[in-house]
């Protein structure tokens, strides 16, 4: 089974809360596709469903606007990085030209690729976030795409994982896969108390953008 990675790199704050990295931007994202995917509703979905929740915890932060484009992404590229990040973390000097060269500051790839879905860093801080085939198990189960997007936005946001397969954010080294979405229902899992102190940890109320867009 393909499994959802993020490899970043985390850290501990005082009170021993892991956290990845945070944006000092409201980053922008930018989704790669065509235009009759249903995961294009899902990535808006998504992105609505972190700000609900960052609103929720009273944080300063906010994901930004949303925009589609069609253009060509080097399928090879994204076969690599994908491979590499289940290997282990990765930096931005790992990513290649044609990845570096995306546009947005978080770039989602709708792919139909069988790969490992991730999100992964570029340089000067943006990130990429690739999603599997729709097609492939176990992104053709009901549920299951919705959560793998916005679980990958939440590592794209600075979230890291948990071992917890009932909430969003569970993952490797846990043994819960992207299986564990599957619902008649259409919902996005909840978040952990953990992923709560992280999101405030990186974005407190205070938080506001180093600098204007």
């Amino acid at each position: 089974m393909m499994v959802a990675v993020w490899a970043a790199t985390g850290h501990a704050d005082a009170q021993g809360l892991a956290v990845g990295t945070g944006w000092t931007v409201v980053p922008d994202v930018v989704v790669i596709g065509t235009p009759h995917d249903p995961r294009q509703m899902q990535v808006r979905e998504a992105v609505a469903y972190w700000n609900e929740q960052l609103a929720a915890i009273g944080s300063g932060f906010r994901i930004g606007s949303v925009r589609s484009i069609e253009r060509p992404v080097p399928d090879a590229e994204l076969r690599r990085l994908s491979a590499r990040m289940v290997e282990g973390p990765v930096g931005p000097d790992a990513v290649t030209p044609g990845l570096q060269e995306l546009p947005g500051d978080i770039t989602v790839v709708l792919t139909e690729l069988p790969l490992a879905s991730f999100a992964g860093p570029l340089a000067l801080g943006r990130r990429v976030v690739a999603i599997r085939g729709l097609g492939l198990p176990p992104l053709n189960l009901p549920n299951v795409a919705r959560n793998v997007i916005a679980h990958e936005i939440g590592h794209a946001i600075g979230l890291l994982h948990h071992d917890d397969p009932a909430l969003l954010m569970c993952g490797r080294p846990a043994s819960c896969r992207p299986d564990v979405y599957a619902s008649p229902v259409e919902r996005f899992y909840a978040l952990a108390e953990q992923d709560r102190r992280a999101l405030l940890h990186l974005y407190p109320a205070s938080w506001e953008p180093a600098r204007p867009r």
